[in-house]
């Protein structure tokens, strides 16, 4: 069920995660992943794609400004979502297709490993480029202290049939991790404007 310009592709979501509701400064929500180096390959190949196609919408396509691409050169590319953004809150579920619930949301953090839906858009203002938008997120492997989510445009059903069941993390029977050192414990965390 997967159509042209979406990836699907298993990462860890990394830097600072709020996935629960909007807060902080920009009231919004946020996490990072890694988009692995082979998928990469073929969003930089869609994004020329894309690219020729924006031009084509465009007047004068030279006189537009191009934005750069939103993943940096290792893949790492940050997220971030409101309930008044355009962009979709992504559904949340487990390796069964069950929703995650609002609790295990507010405490995801920062190593949890996932199989990401994720649709690359073209847009002409008011610049031009390319956009990362995730719309489904599968934990295989929760890892606690922080975070959570809602659903958007598409629904449970939608984002388990293209995700399908695997080994993992199960809602109905958690095994958490905790984080390692590296990842910080309550006392270390920052704090961030997100």
């Amino acid at each position: 069920m997967s159509k042209p310009n979406q990836y699907v592709f298993p990462t860890e979501l990394t830097g600072f995660i709020n996935v629960f509701e909007d807060a902080g400064k920009y009231e919004n929500r946020t996490f990072s992943y890694t988009i692995p180096a082979d998928i990469l390959s073929s969003v930089e190949k869609d994004r020329i794609e894309l690219l020729k196609w924006v031009d084509s919408k465009l007047e004068s396509p030279k006189r537009v400004a191009l934005n750069p691409s939103p993943w940096d050169e290792s893949g790492l590319c940050k997220y971030s979502y409101s309930d008044t953004d355009k962009k979709p809150i992504p559904v949340f579920v487990d390796t069964e297709g069950a929703p995650i619930s609002e609790s295990d949301l507010q405490t995801l953090r920062k190593g949890t490993k996932a199989v990401l839906i994720v649709n690359q858009t073209p847009y002409t203002k008011p610049a031009k480029g390319t956009s990362l938008k995730v719309v489904g997120v599968q934990i295989t492997k929760l890892v606690t202290m922080n975070g959570a989510s809602d659903s958007g445009d598409m629904s449970v059903e939608d984002v388990n049939a293209i995700f399908g069941t695997r080994d993992g993390y199960k809602a109905s029977s958690p095994v958490v991790s905790a984080p390692d050192e590296a990842a910080g414990t309550p006392s270390s965390v920052e704090n961030y404007d997100f």
